[in-house]
This record gives C-alpha cells, structure tokens and sequence, in this order.
C-alpha cells in the first residue's frame, strides 16, 4: 500500500504506523495488520500501490474476488474519498492483466483510478546504474544470469508529457494525481523548540530555579566573595539562556549529570563549546573556569542565532548505560530513544563495491580506490589526473567511474549512532517514527540527527569515553595501594614530573598525546606549561600539519625571539598561542579587539570564515575595517590582518573543546608519571579487548621496568592488577571466560582465601560456569601452573576433570569420601592430578601458541624471543618503529602470520589477509594471489617469517603492510649464520660430552665453521676451530640439539647482514 498524509493527523497516523511496523510487526521487514491500519487511518489517502501490493498481486493471479474484497475493505477503512487503484505501465504483460483489472474493480466499486509510476532511480539513463546497485546489494556481478533485475527501464520519475502518452484514454485517472495533490494541507512545523517537561520544585519557575543553583554553584566553585568579573559574566549568560527560552535545556542537562555523579559515574570535564560558559561550569555540567582560559560564551550560545544549545557529555564508558538508562525512567521509555544513522556509499567504497560487480580485479579496484584522496568522486576527478585517467584510459575504466558517481552517497544501511540521544515532551511517535535495530533490539528515531533538530527535539550525545575509566581506575587502585585519594581537581597544573614525562613524549596511554606523530611533536616543543596541551591538541589535525602552523608554533616557543604579533594591540589576545592564530575564539577576540564587533557579530565572522561564505567575509571585512578606523589602526594594516585571519579561521580549532580535553590529557600523563604501576593496570584492563592495544601497552610497561604476570587462578583478579611493584594478568582478558566464570572463581577464592589443589577447585566451582571451554582457556592461559605445571596433561583431560568435578561435588553432598582422595598405591592425594593420564608436556612453541589463543599475545615467552639478537642484525624494522622509518622504500619486517583469512578475487585467484605480529606490535598484511600461491604452506604454518613489502599509512600509523616476498626465518637465519661458537669449561670436558657435540654436527654438514670456547681454570680463554670437516649448516635441529647437550647459553652465532 502507498499512504499519504494529507493533513497533521494524517502525518501523525503516517509516524505511528511506521513505528508499529518496526516496533511490533517486523518480519524480515516491518508490516501492519489490517487493526493498526483502521485505528490510525485519519488524515491518511491510500492507493493500491504496485505489483507487489496486495490488489494487483491478486489480480495477476487471477483472484478476482479476493482482490474486489480487499479493495472494499481498504476503502472501507479510508472512505471513499481517500482510496485509489493505481494505474502504471512499465511495458510489462502482467500490468496490462492487473490494470484491465483494476478498471472493471473501479467500475463496479466505485473506487477512483489514479495513474502512477513505481520510482526506483530519477531518470531513465539510470536504469543500467540501478542494476549494478542490485548487484552490490545481493553480491552478485553483472555477467551472472541468475541476478537479481528489473524487466524493463521505465522505473524513472516521468514527466507529465510521459505520463499523459501512457494514459491517453484515462483523463480522470491523470487528473486525480492533480486531485490528491490539492487535497494535501499539510505544512510541518520546523525550526521550534519542543523540550521535555522538567519539573521543578514548589516555588520556582524554570528560570529562576536555574538561577538559584547557579547562585549556590558559584559559590562552591569560588567561596563566598564571588569575583565582580564572575557575577557579570553570570548575570549576561542568564540573560541571554532566559530570554531563549533555554533554561529547561540547562536543568535537564545539569540533572543527569548531578545524578551521574550522584553515584560515582565519572563526568569528563567538559566537551565542545559548552566549556565556554560560565552558567555550566557553575552547575557542574563543565569542570573548567571559561575566564581563567579565556573561554567565550558565544561561541557557544549566540543570542543572534536561534539555535538550540548543543551539548556532548562524555562518561565512563563502563557506566554510561546508567545514566542512558536515568533519563529513560525519568522522561518515560516512550519518549527516550537513540538515534538513527545512515551509512552511505563512500567514495572508495563505492569504486570498490561497483568493480566488483563489473569484473575489475581486486588488486586494480584497491589502486583505483588509492588515487582518492578527497571526499568524494567529484572532487577527485577535478584535482586527480591520475583518477581522471582512469576514465579516458578504457570504456570500461569510464563505466567505473560513471556508475560510482551515480552511486556514491546512496543509502548502504542504516545503523545506530553511538552516542545520540533523543529526549521529548510527548511520546516520541508523536513527532518522529521510530525504528528497531535487529541486532540488539534498541529503539532509534528514524529521523536522523541534522532532521531531529529540524523538528525540534532535544538532542544530545552520551558519549563512552574509555579515558575517563582509566583514571577512575586507577584512582581506586592508588587509594587501595598508598592510602591516597588523588584529588585530580586540585592538581598542580605545572607539575614538573608531569612536564618531564610529556618532554620525553613517555606518552603511550595518554590521551590524545600517544600516536607517533603526536610523540614527535611533543619532543621537539618540549611542553612547560598547560596552554602548551591545549594548543597542540587544536593544532594536530591534517590543516595545521600541511600548513606549516605547527612548525611555526614550534620555532617561536624554542626561541622567543621569533614571537611576532600582527598589531600591537593584539597581544593578550595571542599571547598564549605566541602569535599564532590557533583557536576559533582568537579570531573572535580580534574582531571584537580589533574591528568593534559585539561578541554575536564575532561568532557570526567565525562561521562565515570556517564554512568559507564569500559573500558573508566580504561584508563583515568592510564592518572590521571601518571598526578599526575607529580606533586609529591604519585601513592597509586592518585589510592585512583581516587577510591573516582569512586563513587561518579555516585551520581554527574550538578552544573550549582543546582546553578540556587538554584537561583529560593532563590527569591521564599525571598519574602515569606520578602512579605508572596503577596507571598502566587500569590501562591494560579498560583495553582487554583490544588486542592490539594490550600488545602495546604491555611493551610500554616493559619498556618502563614494569614486570607483567601471567594470569594466575589464585592471583588474579577480573581486571588487570597490581600485585608487589608489578602487573597482573587479568581473568577478565582471558577468552572463553564470562563474566559468571569470573564470578565464581572470584567468590570460591573469598571464601577460601586461595585454591592449595586442582581437586579444591573443582569442588567449589560453581558447575554450571566451570564448563569444558572455561577449564580449557584458563590451562591453556597457564593459570593453573601454581597448582599443576603439565599444562597438557590437564588440558587433554577436561573431560575427566569435569566428571571428577561433578562426583567430588555428588560425595560431598552425601557425606561420603571419594575415590578421588587416594592414588593408585592406597596413599592419600593433596589432588585429582595423581589419576590424569600421562601426557608429555607441550613443547614451547606450542605452549605460547596456546597463551596467544586465549589472551591474544604471548605471555611467558615470545616465539621470536630467541632471535631478537640476530633479527637486530638483519636489517629490519619492529612494526612499532615503522612511522619513524617513512623512507618510502620497502620494508622489512620479520614476525609471525596469523589470523589468516583466505579469499577469492574476481577473476578466481586465490589472496590472503593476515596480521604480522613482532614482539613490539601487530600490522595487517595483504599477500596478493602471486605471492599467496607460492607460500601457502608457509602461510598456514604460523611459523616465523621475513617479509618485504610496502607499507601503507594513516596519517603517521601504519595500517598494512602489502608482502612481495616472504621467506622462513629458519631460513634468512640459516643462510646469516657465519659460524658457530660453544663454550665449554675445562672441567666437564670428556669424551662423552664431546661426542654427542661431534654427532650432532655430522648430522647437520655444511660451510659454516664451527669454534669452540674454552675457558681455563685460571680464567682465561682459548678458541679453538674445529677441523674443517667438521664445517656445520646451521639448521634449527641443530641448534637446538646443541642448546640442549651444552646449554643455550653456551651456544653464540655470528651473523652476517642479509
């Protein structure tokens, strides 16, 4: 069926509906039934839609009747006045049975024709681009016959000329579309302002309870003499929220906050402009003093824009559902929901996605898709010659691009914004339709954000911001370690560890101040004061780097002897950024300074420089020039700095969002430089999931003297802890184990303080949590080597675990002893372990691929770990080294594939992606089907490697390495190995011992001299070659078959560069 609102209570129906189909009728796609229909049908028109509707569908299948009964009913619901049969012609047969049809059903019912178009694409010359759209949708290629097509093109909006040829002797059926347009009244009503009902208490009005707890909140943030400077500013900002009628907006904000910290929910310190005003720092909803960092209220809230404020709150990303959840109960579930998002077919991504379809490779489909460095295809095609070649390089290379551009900026799906909250005064469907996500079954508006303000609502983002869990965290665990209870509100912001440690760029897990290029811009400037962190948070976006400002940030701050300003009178206003324009609010400052502006009229400047409105700047460039004739600033100088201004207010960054996460940056380098053990523990447990992350980190740890602890099953706790000067493996970070596991083996551990024996375990687990997969994880992890160290024997015994398991817990019960409590010689047991089959333990390989497994990185040992001397010497880089190593040559790398998923290009070439991990980090790897194919069982072996390639960059971290060549380390180690040393001591030295060394290297003949160390009892040393029959190729057997008779310690190569 097709509805039409005709009126507001038809637009109103229009939303409920939609809303039920989602909500309550969805079935592979949303639905109505007939009840639904009839209750909300006011104010709707209905026609009969096309095949797929229900009347024609019918028709075409020769139900006469049922189709008369059902176009009876739709009119019954509707009314005469309000249901049509729709007439269309495609030029497909079955049209012609289902209009012949609907002619005889309007007869005999009475019911009105309306001559339609079912539209799929605007225009006809589309028709070849909708198929290959299909194709995308459904993963199919244009050359495949089974696809997914429509019988004609004539699925295009057609003009009225079109229509009256098609229709020629139905004029009534042509005049009802003008007929049902006349019929519409509807104008929707944007651009207001609908707010949540706030209650206040008895005797206040809106505005006058936000006054009163401003009052008392500026009182707590500055004591009971409130500075002049402070009152006014107050007074001003009150005026102007009162007289927008936004003092509800303020209470409601200020009210989930309040509860959020009501209950120990941690509450960034600000975010966005709303850290410019001083009524939200005095409410609490920011943590920064606007006038202490020059911070200005219309950049947030301009009286000369009609615009509702917009405030972005970031929580602790574990406890933001609660306060989501607050306001839910608060407003009602009806008039609480997040917020659509619809993810569009992206430049890139289309190219991809439409050579796909026509057959392109992937390898060239991926280069094609590498020549797009701007937003869209358009753009790409006007500075791009090497993209614009592609069209004039082959009729298929035009059809590509042709077809993209046709498709990019479609719909893809759609999808939930991660932090959008929208909050009415009415149930929600009273003003939008609302939308079930099928994955996780929350309510979304179908509106998405830009049309949510359009009508009105209130919007808002609960952002999960991970940094904030972090420092609450740790801390807890510094007042659980040292009895201190840090107070990051009151922390000295020139604290000079804190300074030494952001000098150093010491700075992985630092917010915002941890990417390479952040860490080597921090070394050169060499921060000493917070303004510092706030201007390189503002400057570090791709603008400022291509520019030059930050080079020219950094030159004046090493010598202050470069620090200029463009007028005198302009000092205090750039004096903190060295005269350098950073900040949004600078340039506001300047024209208010400078040119006479009213703050309104300076933020009005600001949005005409950033979104670059010509005709806008030109106007408001007479006004500042004429303002600074005013105060004597010669007309040549003012055009110059208005010029200067120009072109840095597109490279402007919003100091009151740069200044409160400045603030977040700062607490998060305090406490890794004060607390680096706690710090380091709540970081890896706040990054469990990310494997990669949890990789760099503990490096990080390593790197600072911080020993990491495996997991222990008496020892760890949920999260990563700290455990005497150094960190615990966390159960949390162990795969395969749930929350419930977790809970369980915690609460046993409560009650008997630890497990002594595997037995003690088994009993007091409860069973229904100690699965086959938990047991399995936790053995392969090591966190039962205090209890048994044959982590195989107890890994390929689960099975009899379990069931000994369930028969302690069975004998315990009734009373009786267990079978279990004696060995097989009659003697008493400390466990179960006694009656495990044999099992040789794991070789050591083996043991740390199952550590990688279940905790995703290696944790006793490191597979490369005893390579790490030669490796240096090979000439490679670590992953972690990459982006200070931008030669733009190839790379080399050694490390370990795995994660490898196998795929099939267009063409029917097998290629493969993996992840190369190193002992310092982990990079995607591309192995296109030449290489793939000549190494496939090298691949699948996850042995270590060397591979070669090109590397590909975001910005300054590296993303994938491309392989051409790959090779065993076994084999560049082998090939690098000049000769063998062994050092054996005078004492010990006999016949046998030398026997089995002689053995050993007959085994393994080769070129590679072999020398022995002898040291003598009086300390010296004599070295001495072996005979050059006993020349050795130094393979892996042999290596390890000499580590073994003499020692690995005893064993040194010598190694040439490869």
């Amino acid at each position: 069926l097709i509805l039409l609102a005709k009126n507001q209570e038809g637009y109103k129906n229009l939303m409920k509906l939609s809303s039920i189909g989602f909500l309550e009728g969805f079935y592979y796609r949303p639905r109505i039934d007939l009840e639904a229909l009839e209750k909300h049908s006011g104010g709707l028109i209905c026609s009969s839609a096309c095949l797929a509707g229900e009347i024609p569908a019918l028709l075409v299948n020769g139900k006469d009747k049922e189709a008369a009964a059902a176009a009876g009913r739709f009119q019954e619901i509707f009314g005469p006045e309000h249901f049509y049969l729709e007439m269309q012609d495609h030029g497909i047969p079955e049209q012609k049975t289902v209009n012949r049809g609907l002619i005889e059903l309007s007869g005999r019912l009475g019911i009105p024709l309306v001559a339609t178009n079912d539209c799929h694409y605007l225009n006809k010359q589309d028709s070849f681009s909708h198929g290959v759209l299909l194709c995308v949708q459904t993963g199919k290629t244009l050359d495949d016959e089974n696809r997914m097509r429509f019988s004609a093109d004539q699925f295009y909006f057609k003009t009225p000329a079109e229509m009256r040829a098609l229709f020629t002797d139905y004029a009534d059926a042509l005049y009802n579309t003008v007929k049902i347009h006349e019929m519409v009244d509807l104008e929707l009503s944007l651009g207001g302002i609908i707010l949540p009902n706030f209650k206040v208490p008895d005797g206040f009005t809106l505005d006058s309870y936000l006054r009163q707890l401003v009052q008392d909140g500026a009182l707590f943030r500055y004591g009971s003499t409130i500075p002049e400077e402070v009152k006014n500013r107050i007074t001003y900002e009150l005026s102007v929220i009162t007289g927008m009628n936004f003092s509800g907006y303020f209470l409601i904000v200020w009210d989930f906050i309040n509860y959020a910290k009501s209950r120990g929910i941690p509450v960034g310190p600000g975010r966005g402009s709303a850290a410019g005003s001083m009524v939200s720092y005095c409410l609490g909803i920011t943590d920064l003093d606007p006038l202490k960092y020059n911070l200005l209220f219309e950049r947030f809230l301009n009286p000369d824009r009609n615009e509702m404020p917009d405030m972005d709150i970031d929580f602790c990303a574990e406890r933001r559902e609660e306060v989501i959840d607050y306001v839910r109960k608060k407003y009602g579930d009806d008039r609480v929901s997040q917020i659509i998002t619809f993810n569009k077919m992206k430049a890139k991504a289309v190219i991809k996605d439409v050579a796909r379809v026509l057959n392109i490779p992937f390898a060239e489909a991926n280069e094609i898709s590498k020549l797009i460095t701007e937003d869209s295809l358009a753009d790409a095609l006007r500075n791009s010659d090497d993209f614009k070649n592609i069209c004039r390089g082959s009729e298929k290379g035009k059809m590509l691009i042709d077809i993209s551009l046709t498709l990019e900026g479609l719909v893809r799906s759609a999808g939930k914004h991660a932090a959008g909250v929208v909050i009415s005064k009415e149930p929600l469907n009273e003003y939008v339709p609302l939308y079930r996500d099928t994955r996780d079954g929350s309510i979304s508006s179908q509106f998405e954000k830009g049309s949510l303000e359009s009508v009105g609502l209130v919007k808002m983002d609960f952002l999960g911001l991970k940094n904030l869990t972090i420092i609450d965290k740790c801390v807890k665990l510094i007042e659980k370690n040292h009895g201190v209870k840090v107070d990051l509100g009151a922390i000295p912001l020139d604290d000079p560890e804190t300074f030494s440690l952001l000098q150093k760029a010491n700075t992985k897990g630092v917010f915002q101040l941890e990417s390479s290029g952040m860490q080597n811009i921090l070394r050169k400037l060499g921060p000493t004061e917070f303004d510092d962190i706030i201007a390189i948070n503002a400057l570090y976006r791709p603008g400022p780097l291509d520019s030059g400002m930050v080079d020219d940030f950094i030159a004046r701050k090493r010598d202050p002897r470069k620090v200029k300003y463009p007028h005198p009178s302009l000092e205090p206003v750039l004096k903190d950024t060295l005269g350098v324009i950073v900040y949004q609010e600078q340039v506001m400052l300047i024209s208010q300074v400078m040119g006479g502006f009213t703050m309104p009229e300076a933020d009005k400047l600001r949005k005409a420089m950033g979104k670059k409105i010509q005709d806008m700047m030109d106007q408001l460039g007479d006004k500042f020039v004429k303002g600074a004739g005013t105060k004597n600033i010669d007309p040549k100088v003012a055009e110059s700095i208005y010029d200067h201004m120009r072109k840095f207010a597109g490279y402007g960054f919003n100091k009151s969002h740069a200044a409160a996460y400045a603030m977040v940056s700062f607490h998060t380098a305090f406490l890794k430089a004060h607390y680096p053990l706690e710090y380091m523990a709540s970081l890896l447990s706040a990054s469990k999931d990310n494997t990669d992350d949890v990789i760099k980190y503990i490096n990080d740890c390593k790197a600072g003297g911080i020993v990491i602890l495996p997991p222990d099953i008496n020892r760890s706790h949920k999260d990563f802890a700290t455990e005497k000067n150094r960190i615990r493996f966390g159960l949390g970070a162990i795969k395969g184990l749930g929350e419930k596991a977790i809970e369980s083996i915690l609460e046993a551990r409560e009650r008997l303080g630890e497990f002594k024996t595997i037995k003690e375990f088994l009993e007091n687990i409860d069973p229904l949590t100690a699965n086959r997969g938990v047991l399995e994880s936790l053995t392969r992890a090591g966190a039962f080597d205090s209890l048994y160290q044959n982590r195989a024997r107890l890994f390929h015994s689960v099975d009899l675990l379990i069931e000994t398991a369930r028969r302690l817990r069975e004998d315990r019960l009734s009373g009786q002893g267990n079978l279990f409590d004696q060995s097989s010689t009659g003697k008493k047991t400390s466990g179960v372990t006694a009656d495990l089959p044999p099992v040789k333990p794991w070789h050591e390989n083996e043991k740390l691929a199952n550590e990688k497994e279940v905790l995703g990185i290696y944790i006793s040992g490191h597979p490369l770990a005893r390579y790490e001397k030669e490796i240096k010497s090979f000439s490679c880089v670590s992953i972690s080294q990459l982006s200070e190593h931008r030669t733009g040559n190839g790379y080399s790398l050694v490390g370990i594939v795995g994660n490898l998923k196998i795929r099939t290009s267009k063409n029917g070439k097998r290629f493969a992606v993996g992840v190369l991990e190193d002992m310092e980090g982990a990079l995607e790897a591309l192995f296109f089907p030449d290489i793939y194919s000549k190494n496939e069982q090298l691949l699948q072996e996850e042995q270590p490697v060397m591979v070669r390639g090109s590397v590909e960059f975001e910005e300054d971290t590296p993303k994938k390495i491309i392989v051409n060549e790959i090779k065993p380390l076994r084999d560049i180690r082998r090939d690098a190995i000049s000769s063998i040393h062994i050092r054996l001591e005078t004492v010990g030295i006999d016949d046998g011992l030398l026997g089995r060394i002689k053995s050993a290297i007959m085994e393994s003949k080769g070129s590679c001299p072999v020398y022995f160390h002898v040291h003598e009892t009086k300390g010296g040393e004599r070295i001495i070659r072996a005979h050059p029959t006993y020349n050795a190729t130094p393979t892996e057997g042999l290596m390890e078959e000499l580590n073994r008779i003499v020692g690995e310690e005893a064993v040194r190569v010598s190694i040439r560069s490869c």
